[in-house]
């Protein structure tokens, strides 16, 4: 019996056979084109961009980004010692390999110090409001002392020579003047 006889007699395993060798070239055609789209093997060194500026970062994506890498920058933080559009982190991380028209993604040294929240200093002691204003990220500028009862205690708190309340927002590390009650008897009066 020949091969085409024995396919006759029984069709089935024939069309199984026919399923079988077309799930094969299906399955390397979906492999190979897969390989191709993915740029399987096609990996490249990512750049370190870290303490960059981003004048830095226009030269390299007009001259040196050969892989077209595409540069995002996704978040910034306010450092006060670092210089402003500095790159502090970057992900994927230096020398990670990653395929060409992939994205990095930056975080940099914001321009701007961000605004903080004024707390409420009102009867506070000095060192308690001097902690407080710490804590906030200010700082403490002029104490001016006042009569009143309420020794050592926060009566006012400025902001550029104005009365600013709590709740309301300051750049970051401003200097807070504050106006602290003095016991009458303990203030030094000139004699006469």
């Amino acid at each position: 019996m020949n091969v085409r006889q024995f396919y006759k007699q029984h069709p089935y395993i024939s069309t199984l056979v026919l399923m079988a060798l077309i799930s094969i070239a299906i399955l390397i055609s979906v492999s190979v084109f897969t390989k191709v789209i993915s740029m399987h093997g096609q990996e490249y060194a990512t750049p370190d961009f870290i303490g960059k500026t981003l004048s830095e970062l226009e030269d390299f994506e007009k001259h040196d980004n050969k892989h077209h890498f595409r540069l995002e920058i996704i978040d910034s933080m306010f450092l006060p010692n670092q210089i402003p559009g500095t790159i502090l982190n970057q992900d994927p991380l230096p020398d990670s390999k990653i395929k060409k028209n992939r994205k990095i993604y930056l975080t940099i040294v914001a321009y701007t110090a961000p605004k903080v929240e004024m707390p409420n200093l009102l009867d506070l002691s000095l060192r308690q409001a001097e902690n407080m204003l710490q804590s906030n990220n200010l700082k403490l500028g002029q104490v001016i002392y006042k009569e009143s009862k309420f020794n050592n205690a926060v009566l006012e708190q400025r902001y550029k020579g104005r009365i600013i309340s709590a709740g309301a927002t300051v750049p970051y590390a401003s200097s807070i003047t504050l106006v602290v009650g003095k016991d009458p008897n303990t203030i030094n009066t000139p004699e006469e």
